[in-house]
């Protein structure tokens, strides 16, 4: 995208106005201190709708009513202008044409035209860019968030604070939630997205949530259904024994659901014919038989283990005392000699290696039994537990036995058969009516519906293969780091550079890899590496900027005073040059030649000719390309002359 900003103008109230003509690539305003160079991109960013003033207070902001920057975006001139803070900072977006002669801008221009709120002036801005990205939070029940002008000027700005900064490399980096949001924004500002791929997420993590409620519902249904079948089972079998009809019980809930709907009717030849109920009583006692078999199994062994694990207590206490009581005696000796005679006690000996053997055993012993006393804890846990389950076995298969007795067998109430059938499919019936009522509610097919699409946006939102797009941005800026640092001022202990930014991680930071070792930017020493990097760093982002058809960044990038970790006095006057150090002049000569020849050399290859503005004491003078400092030069605020 061609952009670049034409003027940097200052009305007052009375119309009179102060200017800083700019061109496309690169622009030099110099000058001694206090002369309002730095304002410069304080009123560049309070155009780009900040929302506060930094424009330092005093001559500027006194004589300052209207601050406008007119700005070519493509094929059109914009005039942005905001009034001062004093006045409200509203702030006016005009579009003109491409040619639109900028010195027509009078404080008279501005009459009866549309005033904006900052808000709207920065949507006029962005839409100028291209930057329509209105919502890049996935989840849609959080607070959309829209790609922002205000995150752009982190990559556009190196203020003076920054520019030789080891601990800081990007403007607004120090509000962690700000930090966030411009790395964030980042595959948006490179062109790599837009709307469409966050649309798509929206719709995924929607999608997403549809599918694990859907999941809940499947899972409560497998509860639901396990609870009708454990209640509808015996329910059709009694009314299938009562027809005296076979039954097949290893069919699923929903063919028993369609065999309840649709039940066999009674055939009056059977009306005195009991014996299919009979051998269902029989067979659930029979059932109930082997439960209860069962379950004695079970607490046969619970038993065994608690008197085993009882006696293993028992026995290990029984060895403490034991080990106890052979401690009492202390440390043992090899010979023992008679207190009355004096002669060897061979026999005392003997016992006490005894005694030192039988210690030993006694620790060994005391090993395994508590090993094993320990095991029977937890396989007494899993025989209760299946002991409950045959309990409840037990209840279940008990109770369809006294319904048959007090239904079928017993009843005082069903007398004919006929009243038993139709009390049978009288309680068939009305469970269906309870699933038929929403009880379950069928999802399956919802679900498979909603992983065919979720698995079709994801395929798509692979295709934008961001991962590798980000990862070939990372290359291109680490590489382009590297190409620049060759004629950069680095300390030789450095050299062979192999700089590096982090871009993939999201750590944005830049480090040196050095025999497998990451070298940081704070764990540099000397000014020279630090703003040799930040100028290496922001170089190469206009470079990849220009580079993607699809950015919607402005080429545009602000340094403040990059010469100052050379001579930090400030100005340089004409009878302390002859004590500059040749090793300074050198690096600074080498800094503006390598961000000339970047600036430049990017124009050449991408067809588009970025533009830098960049403040500082040096005027250039003693370098060996003066000639070439001197044409970009827009401003020389000295002996006087100053922005105000």
């Amino acid at each position: 995208m061609r952009s670049f900003i034409k003027s940097i103008m200052l009305f007052n109230k009375s119309g009179e106005l102060r200017k800083v003509p700019l061109q496309p690539g690169v622009n030099i305003v110099t000058g001694e201190s206090k002369t309002g160079k730095s304002a410069l991109v304080e009123i560049i960013d309070y155009c780009l709708c900040s929302s506060r003033s930094t424009i330092p207070k005093g001559k500027i902001t006194d004589f300052s009513y209207l601050y406008v920057m007119p700005m070519l975006i493509n094929h059109n001139t914009y005039v942005i202008a905001r009034y001062n803070w004093e006045s409200g900072g509203k702030m006016h977006v005009l579009k003109e044409s491409s040619d639109f002669p900028i010195d027509n801008i009078t404080l008279e221009y501005f009459e009866d035209k549309p005033l904006l709120s900052v808000k709207d002036a920065q949507y006029e801005i962005e839409s100028a860019l291209g930057l329509y990205v209105t919502n890049i939070v996935t989840d849609s029940e959080k607070q959309g968030k829209k790609a922002s002008l205000r995150n752009m000027v982190s990559y556009l700005f190196q203020h003076q604070n920054l520019m030789a900064s080891k601990f800081a490399l990007f403007y607004r980096f120090s509000d962690y939630y700000k930090r966030k949001d411009i790395i964030e924004q980042f595959p948006v500002f490179a062109g790599m997205i837009g709307q469409k791929y966050y649309s798509d997420l929206i719709q995924l993590t929607n999608l997403k949530a549809q599918l694990k409620r859907k999941q809940k519902v499947q899972k409560a249904n497998e509860k639901s259904s396990t609870y009708i079948k454990e209640n509808l089972q015996p329910l059709l079998e009694d009314y299938y024994a009562l027809l005296d009809i076979p039954f097949n019980s290893n069919i699923t809930i929903q063919k028993m659901l369609k065999l309840a709907s649709n039940l066999p009717e009674f055939d009056e030849t059977q009306l005195f014919n009991e014996n299919g109920i009979a051998e269902r009583y029989r067979q659930l006692n029979n059932e109930l038989d082997k439960l209860r078999d069962q379950e004695r199994d079970v607490l046969l062994k619970i038993d065994n283990l608690d008197d085993a694990s009882q006696n293993g207590i028992n026995f290990t206490g029984m060895l403490q005392e034991l080990k106890d009581q052979t401690s009492i005696s202390g440390n043992f000796i090899k010979e023992y000699s008679c207190p009355l005679c004096g002669g060897v006690c061979k026999e005392v000996s003997e016992d006490d290696a005894r005694l030192v053997e039988a210690s030993a055993w006694l620790d060994k012993e005391l090993e395994i039994t508590s090993k094993f006393t320990n095991d029977f804890s937890e396989d007494v846990r899993k025989l209760e537990e299946a002991h409950g389950e045959i309990e409840n076995k037990i209840k279940n298969v008990w109770q369809q036995i006294k319904n048959i007795e007090r239904k079928y067998i017993n009843s005082k109430e069903l007398v004919s058969k006929r009243e038993k059938v139709n009390y049978a499919k009288a309680r068939i019936v009305l469970y269906s009516e309870m699933v038929n009522s929403g009880l379950l509610d069928n999802v399956d097919e919802d679900i498979e519906e909603l992983k065919n699409s979720i698995f079709q946006l994801e395929t798509k939102i692979d295709g934008f293969d961001l991962n590798n797009k980000k990862a070939k941005a990372q290359s291109f800026l680490s590489d382009n780091m590297n190409r620049l640092s060759l004629t950069l001022d680095f300390e030789e202990e450095y050299r062979p550079l192999n700089l590096n930014f982090g871009l993939l991680d999201e750590t944005f930071d830049v480090y040196q890899l050095q025999k497998n070792d990451k070298i940081h930017l704070y764990e540099m020493g000397s000014g020279a590496n630090w703003v040799s990097c930040h100028i290496a760093l922001f170089l190469s982002f206009l470079r990849y900027f220009a580079t993607q058809e699809k950015s919607p960044m402005p080429l545009t990038m602000f340094f403040d005073q990059p010469s100052q970790v050379y001579f930090p006095q400030g100005t340089i006057e004409k009878n302390d040059r002859n004590e500059l150090s040749d090793s300074d002049l050198k690096a600074v000569n080498q800094m503006y030649k390598t961000i000339f020849d970047e600036v430049n050399a990017i124009g050449k290859d991408t067809g588009i000719l970025p533009q830098i503005l960049i403040v500082d004491h040096v005027d250039g003078q003693d370098l060996e390309i003066k000639d070439e400092f001197a044409s970009y030069v827009r401003g020389d605020w000295r002996n006087g002359k100053a922005l105000i």
